[in-house]
């Protein structure tokens, strides 16, 4: 597969484009509409400006596209050790997106970008409620490290040249184990929020039974078909209690 095309920032010769761009545009524009008063100055400086920035942007490679959301745009917390975790995190995140840039795989790529988002969404979650930052110990001291080294690993063997029945397979594992591991994280940023489901799933039931007590709720109506009403019934007790 081909490698990815990636843009180097050439600012001189966007430089010398722009003025190109600019010259041009006041030499057509005179020949057009020759300059007889001032306003025409102004127009013909204005469209000289303005394709002289366009002609700089293209050819010194600067990239003009909308920054995705990341971890260098997540918050700090104040607590030094939920602010120590997101850092380490964000520095395996951007050793990740390195290895990315240097993998010429669309497909692995692909999945490391979903990785990405998923990740940041689990640091996060870890950043609004604190008190969530131990359940994802294993997260940080096995899964991400051990995603990081798997694709190291794929890179140099990508690098190395070696194209061999063994190497192919094992390329083609790390990119099967990707799934596995997108999955992953998706269960553990779905475990993060177990808890509040639950309490909501539970409020609910609470809700639905003093509804049901009180003979505020007909019977052809239901809050959640799919009620836990053991939940439901300690949950009242709960708070009669």
């Amino acid at each position: 597969m081909a490698r990815k095309n990636k843009r180097n920032p050439n600012p001189v010769k966007g430089f010398f484009a722009s003025l190109l761009a600019g010259g041009a545009t006041l030499l057509g524009y005179s020949l057009l509409f020759p300059f007889y008063r001032w306003n025409h100055y102004i127009i013909g400086g204005a469209l000289a400006l303005l394709l002289g920035r366009v002609a700089y942007i293209m050819f010194s490679g600067l990239d003009t596209s909308q920054k995705a959301a990341s971890m260098e745009d997540l918050p700090l917390t104040g607590n030094s050790a939920v602010d120590q975790l997101v850092a380490r995190g964000q520095q395996m995140l951007q050793d990740i997106r390195k290895e990315d840039e240097m993998i010429p795989d669309p497909e692995l790529s692909e999945k490391i970008v979903q990785l990405d988002g998923i990740a940041t969404r689990i640091f996060q979650t870890v950043i609004d409620q604190p008190e969530k930052a131990p359940q994802i110990r294993r997260f940080m001291d096995y899964y991400l490290p051990t995603t990081l080294k798997m694709l190291t690993g794929y890179r140099k063997l990508q690098q190395s040249g070696v194209s061999g029945q063994s190497a192919r397979n094992t390329k083609a594992r790390i990119t099967d184990a990707m799934d596995v591991v997108l999955g992953a994280f998706g269960k553990q940023l779905e475990t993060l929020y177990q808890n509040d489901m639950l309490d909501i799933t539970t409020d609910i039931d609470v809700l639905e039974a003093m509804l049901k007590q009180d003979s505020l709720l007909g019977s052809d109506f239901k809050i959640n078909t799919t009620t836990h009403a053991q939940g439901g019934a300690q949950a009242q007790q709960m708070k009669e209690g």
